[in-house]
């Protein structure tokens, strides 16, 4: 690991407080995340519902917001929880949080930095949602009433601490054995059987032989 990832690597155990939730000892197997439940106040964003729209009707007055944890359980309790997600190879992920709210990992991280001021600033065109999430933006004041405790005071970091501890998320827990170069190389072109392979998309050269 670089110096820089090292010190983002001190800074998600230590200052920064990721891993009180993106955990790497006991039932976590080292995949940082405790695998547990948490309200992390992430956005409402819901795409209408309807022909040609969504296709799911959301919860709450304004079909606007996602319940989460609650639609299981069936307990208000557990309204606006959501697993903590595994951060291995994260970099590679299209979009973060359970309802793609943020597209950028940087932006991500920054959100738990100062989650209430983020999640009440929220701008979804800014945040690189598709233009169907725009639109629409679920109550956010519920959401935080019932914020996680690890994230309501905000952590401060310096600009070289932030860097540091993107480059250590990014950089730092990414196998590069999964980047997409690499495993579009294991995709056999032929099978001993003759029959047709199946087509992975975003492999160029495997698409071409298809």
């Amino acid at each position: 690991m670089t110096n820089s990832q090292k010190s983002g690597g001190l800074l998600f155990f230590g200052k920064a407080g990721c891993v009180g939730c993106h955990a790497v000892g006991g039932q976590s197997n080292e995949m940082f995340s405790d695998f547990k439940m948490h309200v992390a106040g992430v956005p409402q964003i819901a795409p209408a519902f309807g022909v040609g729209k969504g296709n799911v009707e959301f919860d709450g007055p304004g079909k606007d917001e996602n319940f989460g944890l609650e639609q299981i359980t069936g307990t208000s309790l557990d309204r606006y929880k959501f697993r903590t997600s595994p951060l291995r190879n994260a970099v590679l992920q299209p979009a973060f949080f359970h309802n793609g709210a943020y597209t950028r990992l940087e932006e991500a991280i920054r959100f738990h930095i100062n989650t209430n001021n983020a999640a009440r600033n929220y701008n979804a065109a800014a945040a690189g949602v598709d233009v169907d999430l725009r639109g629409r933006l679920g109550p956010i004041e519920p959401v935080l009433q019932r914020l996680d405790p690890k994230l309501v005071v905000p952590i401060s970091l310096s600009p070289s601490e932030f860097s540091d501890l993107g480059t250590f998320v990014r950089d730092g827990l990414l196998d590069r054995a999964a980047l997409k170069e690499n495993l579009c190389k294991l995709a056999p072109s032929r099978v001993p059987s003759g029959l047709r392979t199946m087509v992975i998309e975003g492999c160029g050269d495997n698409d071409d032989e298809r």
